[in-house]
């Protein structure tokens, strides 16, 4: 997609405390620019108006901002038919820094001056960068070539593993440098802890605190997640009796318990109208429905991490006839310990579990097996 930046539109009154500089390439000289910054933990909400308007002007850009602490700024591009770009420009804007953006058409890249914040965001992004791309360039001709053979798959495989190890050496080489850890994380070279928890405290305690503090904090709420849902996992194991939760829609409350447990197998998608795998699975689902539904068998929906108006629109969409759990949320989740969807279960009519993560034809042939005995 093409992308550029720009000159603003209208100079701050107040001194700036930095200012991008840049230039893009001839075939997109013609381009706008929305920005929209976020707030110091990085969070930018690009529904709302963008805070600035830059245009280009001879190639040439220029940007300033005021802003008192780091934030995550991105470049939306509109072309001039006022069509807006789904590409966009995203970096860190540091006060006291100048940056220097030159703008490409599928790519850009930011430096600075030496040794600051921008020059040690370019030297990673420089290594880092090409060997990513190329990953995926790899990755993309393994997955489209049929005839790959396992030795060819066994090579990426170590290709990547020395990339991480390469990636892992430079950063921790690194490791004083403000730029190079804030890029590493917001590209997802390593872990928070891995990165921020070896740093001087000059960088923990630094300008990047709240951010970093942040990232700290969502490793470790993540960590909990995986333990909890671990644990529910292993109580809800294939052989175990149900765990039984509940669910508030409309004045009234439902439970799986009014379902499952009743004398009938019964096949449960824990499901969201969002998300794509869920919905890829709802004819295989329906089809068992409708073959073997009865006084032995009854199959339900658990809307979860859904909105209850996305969840009834996407039931009418896809025509789904049987019975729904609305606005489950994380109830169903977290009493089996689901960390992704679609999970559908099937349970025996007293309520054990017969099979977990069913998908495609697994289902019919569990059901049709389950209803034979």
């Amino acid at each position: 997609m093409s992308l550029c930046a720009v000159a603003a539109c209208s100079q701050p009154k107040e001194q700036p405390t930095i200012k991008i500089n840049g230039t893009v390439s001839e075939e997109i000289a013609d381009t706008a620019y929305y920005v929209y910054v976020g707030d110091t933990l990085f969070n930018i909400d690009l529904k709302a108006a963008p805070v600035d308007t830059i245009i280009v002007k001879d190639k040439k850009f220029s940007y300033t901002s005021n802003v008192k602490e780091p934030r995550l700024i991105y470049l939306q591009a509109i072309f001039k038919s006022g069509e807006v770009c789904g590409a966009y420009v995203d970096f860190v804007l540091v006060p006291g820094e100048n940056a220097n953006l030159n703008v490409c058409n599928g790519y850009h890249e930011l430096n600075g001056e030496k040794p600051g914040f921008y020059t040690q965001w370019h030297d990673f992004d420089q290594f880092f960068t090409p060997m990513q791309k190329n990953l995926r360039k790899e990755y993309d001709d393994l997955k489209n070539n049929p005839d790959a053979t396992d030795e060819q798959r066994e090579a990426f495989a170590k290709k990547v593993e020395d990339t991480k190890k390469k990636v892992s050496d430079y950063v921790n080489a690194h490791k004083n440098e403000e730029g190079t850890l804030i890029f590493a994380s917001m590209q997802g070279v390593d872990t928070p802890h891995n990165l921020f928890d070896n740093a001087p405290d000059e960088i923990k305690n630094g300008k990047f605190k709240p951010y970093i503090d942040r990232q700290i904090q969502a490793e470790d709420a993540h960590a909990a997640l995986e333990k909890q849902a671990a644990e529910a996992l292993a109580k809800t194991s294939e052989g175990s009796m149900f765990v039984d939760f509940s669910a508030e829609y409309d004045g009234k409350t439902q439970k799986l318990s009014d379902y499952v447990g009743k004398g009938k197998y019964v096949l449960v998608d824990f499901w969201a109208s969002w998300c794509g795998p869920c919905r890829g699975e709802i004819p295989n689902l329906i089809n068992v429905y409708n073959k073997y539904k009865g006084k032995n068998f009854e199959v339900i929906g658990v809307a979860t991490w859904d909105e209850p108006d996305d969840t009834k629109a996407a039931i009418t969409e896809l025509q789904i006839p049987y019975p729904q759990i609305m606005n489950a949320q994380e109830a169903g989740s977290n009493a089996y310990g689901i960390m992704g969807i679609p999970e559908i279960i099937l349970f025996a009519p007293d309520g054990k579990i017969v099979k977990r993560g069913l998908r495609g034809p697994d289902i019919e042939a569990a059901v049709k097996s389950c209803l034979k005995k």
